[in-house]
């Protein structure tokens, strides 16, 4: 007889656990659903409206005003966001974290959370390093434009102008700017017709830096000049306004970094240090009134780094390949999910107390069992 009450009181008991069990789960799931709903009213109520600069800044959503471009018969707007130099992970490209959402009929947003790096993109302030992109599911997409820390809340917009596409001179890509931020823009490059497009710097590359890459970039390892493109260089140096013998020493600069990284042999340094000499030691200077440079200080020209004042990369190769190649590697959303996480851990911590006191409870009835048998 006491063996069955036994057997009844542990069967009992084991329902009961499991009971608790299903009722601790069922309490996470809904502190979980209240926790997604807190967070989607918060994300909801920091919503602006385009150009509202009151906004600007806060939250942790940038926007595009679709109705700017024109675009027509697409389902999805996506937002690509990469740090110009080409560092971190970040999402790739059209996938589902870059998916945008439709605020109305002429703006779409993008919470900076799903790229896994929104604190990072808060914390940079006035300083230019990143890059955006919206595209949409029909093949359109803006050109690169440069964002900063303090775009966070304002719009993108279409300007309407075109830019050669900086790779492929067969195409071209649509210019956008921000609402608000007018130091943020198109990105200044220079594309593979040597010509210079774009506004906006991004932090680590100046006027000077982006020709010394060009030269850098083509100028083969074995110190062949691609003259279709280095027979440019002078017409390159007039628009941008800057001087030879600046730019070899960031050449310089650049080719020792190269050197010392051990992505580049010294011999290929030199090699491609003699070319450039050559080729910048022919030019005029336009920060002196046109003046020709004296060919031995171009040859004795001092490493120095352009950029030394800016927080970007320094030593990196060319900046004309922002808009596909910096983007691909696949970010986590960090931010977005925090709080759920925090619930979920708490659940785990209740179902082991509850294990625990099932297994507690049937090691008590078994000893009681075999004590009375005794």
């Amino acid at each position: 007889m006491f063996k069955k009450v036994m057997s009844l009181a542990l069967a009992s008991t084991l329902v009961l656990s499991v009971g608790a069990f299903a009722a601790s789960a069922a309490e996470a799931e809904d502190a979980v659903a209240a926790n997604d709903e807190s967070a989607v009213a918060a994300d909801d109520s920091s919503a602006v409206a385009a150009g509202d600069e009151s906004q600007v800044g806060a939250g942790t959503k940038i926007y595009f005003d679709v109705k700017s471009a024109g675009w027509k018969n697409f389902s999805k707007i996506y937002c690509h966001v990469w740090r110009a130099d080409g560092t971190g992970k970040w999402p790739s490209w059209q996938t589902k974290k870059e998916v945008c959402k439709k605020e109305s009929d002429d703006l779409y947003s993008y919470d900076i959370t799903k790229t896994g790096n929104a604190e990072e993109i808060q914390n940079a302030g006035s300083k230019n390093l990143y890059c955006v992109i919206f595209s949409a599911d029909t093949g359109a997409q803006i050109y690169n434009t440069i964002m900063n820390g303090n775009c966070i809340g304002d719009t993108v917009y279409v300007t309407g102008n075109k830019i050669e596409n900086p790779k492929d001179s067969q195409k071209t890509d649509t210019e956008a700017a921000w609402k608000n931020h007018p130091e943020c823009g198109p990105q200044k490059v220079i594309t593979s017709t040597s010509k210079v497009v774009g506004t906006a710097l991004a932090d680590g590359t100046t006027d000077v830096t982006l020709l010394a890459d060009y030269l850098l970039d083509y100028v083969s390892d074995d110190g062949t000049a691609d003259t279709s493109k280095t027979d440019k260089t002078q017409d390159l140096i007039n628009q941008l306004k800057v001087s030879p013998l600046a730019v070899m020493s960031n050449v310089n600069f650049k080719l020792e970094g190269f050197v010392k990284e051990e992505t580049m042999t010294q011999d290929v340094a030199n090699k491609k240090k003699a070319t450039i000499e050559g080729i910048l030691g022919n030019c005029t200077d336009p920060t002196k009134g046109g003046e020709k440079v004296n060919p031995d200080e171009i040859n004795n020209a001092e490493a120095k780094n352009d950029a030394a004042d800016t927080s970007g990369s320094s030593n990196g190769g060319s900046s004309s390949n922002g808009s596909s190649s910096n983007g691909s590697s696949n970010g986590s959303s960090n931010g977005s999910s925090s709080g759920s996480n925090s619930v979920q851990s708490g659940q785990e911590t209740t179902i082991f107390f509850v294990f625990a006191g099932v297994m507690v409870a049937a090691a008590g009835v078994f000893f009681l069992v075999r004590r009375r048998e005794n």
